[in-house]
């Protein structure tokens, strides 16, 4: 005689209690207690999701991204006014020295022409001149001659062998690397500045994995401004001084870059050139263990290989400004 066997699934959540409800998303079956956590689980992912999307619209409709674009566009106009600038530059020098070579040829054959016509004139009607004087003659016509031809070899010409002057712009990714990395975008200015001092408080993530960019500006940078931008290590950095920190690994103003909190020039040629509203691109990649740092407006790249056991996981970004030292 055969007996029937009820089947019977166990809550997925606690393994004790018998499921008795099963939810249709995860098909997932859980007892009674347990299936009211679960509902109120994915009731707070939609709460998530819903403020997550929330946060996006009213970037979105804010004025960061709208400010942004303006700065783009005044990055094109500056381009467009510093070409024409250096386009009508080029003109006004080639201009003038088209004017001083074309006045010292009229200046100085017309003289010499001058001089020949009285003499052959005077000689002419005193009748004095015979075979030499006339090869003289012809020879400073001849003379004249060539000087009048050497201004036609003048041409203006393309010179294709120099780089150009005007660099072409394109619009691009804010890096090199394949794939997306997160940015932050701050301004340092020194109305926000505490002190003298300052550091942004932006800039206190650690970063042990991964690709991570940051763009600042510089605004109202002075002459005898110390500025300091790179990485440290948070795990040995405990009440060690910002401007003596053993772990930093970046470059400063008078053209110094610091390997592990030691001072060094003539580093891969590195020169700080930093002026005021200059913009900085500071990337920490993680996996190659190097940091990097592009200036927008001279184009210069620098790259550092950083020494893990000098200066341990987590990484974080440090700009510091001393308006004096």
């Amino acid at each position: 005689m055969s007996s029937l066997k009820r089947e019977s699934q166990t809550c997925s959540a606690c393994g004790a209690t018998a499921g008795i409800f099963v939810c249709r998303g995860c098909l997932k079956s859980f007892c009674l207690r347990h299936t009211n956590e679960h509902r109120s689980s994915i009731e707070q992912q939609m709460e998530t999701i819903i403020f997550n999307h929330e946060r996006l619209r009213q970037c979105i409709a804010g004025e960061e991204v709208e400010e942004y674009f303006q700065q783009l566009h005044g990055h094109v106009n500056q381009w467009e006014t510093q070409s024409i600038n250096k386009i009508r530059d080029t003109a006004i020098d080639i201009h003038q020295q088209l004017k001083f070579i074309n006045q010292r040829y009229h200046n100085s054959t017309h003289d010499q022409l001058r001089q020949l016509k009285q003499q052959i004139r005077n000689a002419q009607n005193d009748g004095n001149f015979f075979e030499n004087d006339l090869k003289l003659w012809q020879a400073e016509i001849q003379k004249l001659q060539s000087t009048i031809s050497e201004q036609e070899n003048l041409q203006i010409s393309l010179d294709s062998n120099s780089e150009s002057f005007i660099s072409r712009i394109k619009l691009t990714d804010k890096t090199d690397y394949n794939g997306t990395i997160p940015i932050d975008y701050f301004e340092c200015n020194r109305k926000h500045m505490n002190s003298e001092d300052f550091t942004n408080l932006n800039l206190k993530g650690e970063y042990s994995s991964g690709n991570k960019l940051f763009r600042f500006k510089l605004d109202d940078l002075e002459q005898n401004t110390f500025v300091l931008m790179g990485i440290i290590s948070t795990s040995r950095t405990k009440n060690v001084d910002p401007y003596k920190n053993p772990t930093f690994y970046g470059w400063s103003t008078k053209n110094l870059v610091y390997l592990h909190g030691v001072p060094h020039s003539n580093i891969d040629n590195y020169q700080s050139d930093m002026d005021g509203n200059d913009i900085f691109q500071l990337i920490l990649d993680c996996e190659r263990q190097t940091v990097r740092l592009i200036n927008e407006r001279t184009h210069r790249k620098y790259e550092l290989n950083v020494d893990i056991s000098k200066c341990p996981f987590p990484w974080q970004p440090h700009v510091r400004i001393l308006s004096s030292l």
